[in-house]
């Protein structure tokens, strides 16, 4: 008799797949960010059992954060199913990581409203958008009225007037182009700038203001203390 055979996909219960499906999209997964998520209505602990044992069997790959936590990342078992490089597996690098710890923090932080875009949706969305950007981390925020699409820019460390010029580099990529004029002025771009502290914050915000910016640009400055330990250097 023909064994019927299960493919990866389907070995997966529902929790288990709604957690790898997170941590492909969001690049980096915590049990923190996961409960806040998809796991409200059960224990924690509930949450961290299902994570370990993804990785027991692959799906999931853990590395150490801040102690005693621990970050994830999309396992062999997931890396193979979904026709992902297998370098998504490997541990992120000194800036790597704390930018997609920053961009964890903030979409997990607005869950209900922001969602981070994998660069297929982006091109498929924006297909005018300017190549240099299209890999860049971006979030969709949706509200009733409309949805905005986010460029995000995270703080790893450096004076606030360097952040402040790459922004203006971010935004003069798409200078030339009409479609962004008409988003600015319907006030569906934002360009977000992730920092770890609210001195800093206040740092960029005034370096920012000393730039000359197109009419309807908008700026969002977010602050998550829990990225310091993250930094290179204290901010």
């Amino acid at each position: 008799m023909k064994k019927s055979k299960n493919t990866p996909r389907t070995s997966l219960s529902a929790r288990g797949r709604l957690i790898i499906d997170q941590a492909i999209r969001d690049q980096i997964a915590t049990n923190e960010s996961i409960h806040k998520r998809i796991g409200l209505n059960c224990h924690p602990s509930t949450i961290t059992r299902t994570t370990a044992r993804l990785c027991e069997s692959g799906w999931l790959v853990d590395f150490p954060l801040i102690y005693p936590c621990k970050y994830f990342l999309p396992g062999k078992q997931a890396t193979a199913a979904f026709g992902l490089p297998i370098s998504r597996s490997h541990p992120l690098g000194p800036q790597s990581l704390p930018t997609e710890f920053a961009l964890l923090e903030y979409t997990s932080s607005n869950s209900a409203q922001v969602q981070r875009l994998l660069p297929t949706e982006l091109q498929s969305q924006y297909p005018w958008y300017t190549p240099v950007w299209k890999f860049a981390s971006h979030c969709l925020r949706r509200s009733e009225r409309k949805q905005v699409l986010e460029l995000i820019r995270v703080d790893l460390g450096g004076p606030a007037d360097h952040i402040a010029r790459k922004c203006r580099d971010d935004i003069s990529a798409q200078s030339a182009v009409t479609e962004f004029h008409n988003m600015l002025s319907r006030g569906e771009f934002c360009l977000v700038v992730i920092t770890g502290s609210t001195s800093k914050a206040a740092a960029i915000q005034s370096a920012l203001e000393s730039h000359q910016w197109p009419e309807g640009i908008i700026f969002r400055l977010a602050v998550f203390v829990s990225l310091l330990p993250l930094l290179p250097r204290s901010l």
